[in-house]
């Protein structure tokens, strides 16, 4: 990860904890309440890329919305969990002994807002949009 880790992950944090009201999971990129499973990687470096781990994709129970906002800089991306796991998590993701089992993606600007994640592997596409607070909190 290029940059400082610590301010990297602290990135826009104060936002998921007080404006969302979620509750971080020790110190990892789960976030949630009563309601939501939030996974919020941070995006701060000039690649745009971010993993998924299996362990913290395993904690998202049948009862809770899934949901994964992409912290990109100043920007964020909001999006169903399970479609995309569906969409773009394979069956030959990456191990290593400090990972674990985990997938690498990467964001591409199409144009304006418009942008999609792809699966690093595989190179399947999963178009979104980029959004702002707002936009964040008329959806959780």
């Amino acid at each position: 990860m290029s940059g400082n880790h610590n301010t990297t992950t602290n990135h826009n944090k104060e936002f998921l904890l007080k404006e969302l009201k979620l509750s971080q999971y020790r110190n990892s990129t789960i976030f949630e309440n009563k309601d939501y499973f939030v996974l919020s990687p941070s995006i701060q470096n000039k690649n745009n890329w971010f993993d998924l781990r299996q362990i913290n994709l395993e904690k998202l129970t049948k009862e809770k919305k899934g949901k994964l906002l992409i912290r990109l800089y100043d920007d964020f991306i909001l999006i169903d969990l399970r479609k995309f796991m569906t969409d773009l998590l394979d069956n030959d993701p990456y191990d290593s002994t400090n990972s674990g089992i985990h997938w690498k993606f990467q964001i591409k600007e199409v144009e304006g807002n418009k942008m999609y994640i792809f699966n690093t592997k595989t190179k399947q596409k999963f178009f979104v949009e980029k959004t702002d607070k707002n936009g964040v909190l008329n959806k959780i």
